[in-house]
């Protein structure tokens, strides 16, 4: 499908080396209305390859404006048929709050694309995502001994007082908005106690301080 220049086009893909409870990754890239493009990537250490699929998902879709119009594409048909085709949710309901959150903060299409196919940007997002599971940043890649610098996530735009209240208005029973305490960002929990969001140098800091 061609890009159009009033979406984001978003591609994301979930990878754990030891499915269930190994490491894994995600890795997203997003191109912006006016055809820039962004790539960055997490790492889990114990996790599922669905969880990382769900990450991926909602990193994508924060990576965007609130209020946007975004075509979100994922080889995942746990992701996409769950979302367009009413698969029961039985697991990872922490996860499917946060999507839910994101999907109706904007315009969202979910579109599955074959893995592993002819999809150069699902191809790319599909290592970006083995890269985090490796922990291996998507900053940094080696090349012959070199240090390659790529493109690294843009940071989101903030939401203004209006958007904060419109994101209160739809939250779900047990969501709050809380501020990390590492980069001070804004982040939907189901969780009081959760101080820190999904970013992959906020987990870190949460679990290792």
């Amino acid at each position: 499908m061609p890009l159009t220049h009033h979406k984001f086009i978003v591609y994301g893909d979930g990878s754990c080396l030891r499915n269930p409870d190994g490491p894994g990754g995600w890795g997203v890239i997003v191109i912006a209305p006016d055809g820039s493009r962004c790539e960055f990537n997490g790492h889990s250490p114990s996790t599922t390859n669905n969880r990382m699929e769900l990450t991926a998902a909602i990193e994508g879709l924060r990576a965007t404006e609130p209020g946007s119009h975004v075509v979100f594409r994922s080889d995942s048909q746990y992701v996409v048929n769950t979302i367009e085709h009413g698969w029961k949710r039985n697991k990872n309901h922490d996860l499917w709050r946060l999507l839910d959150a994101e999907r109706d903060a904007r315009t969202v299409e979910f579109e599955w694309v074959r893995g592993h196919g002819t999809d150069p940007l699902n191809n790319r997002a599909d290592e970006l995502a083995v890269m985090g599971a490796q922990g291996r940043s998507v900053s940094e890649e080696t090349t012959d001994g070199e240090i390659v610098a790529r493109p690294v996530r843009k940071k989101p735009r903030a939401l203004d007082a209006a958007g904060l209240r419109r994101l209160k208005s739809i939250l779900k029973s047990g969501e709050e908005i809380r501020e990390c305490a590492s980069c001070g960002a804004k982040f939907v929990s189901p969780h009081a106690h959760e101080d820190y969001c999904s970013q992959a140098p906020c987990q870190l800091k949460a679990r290792t301080a």
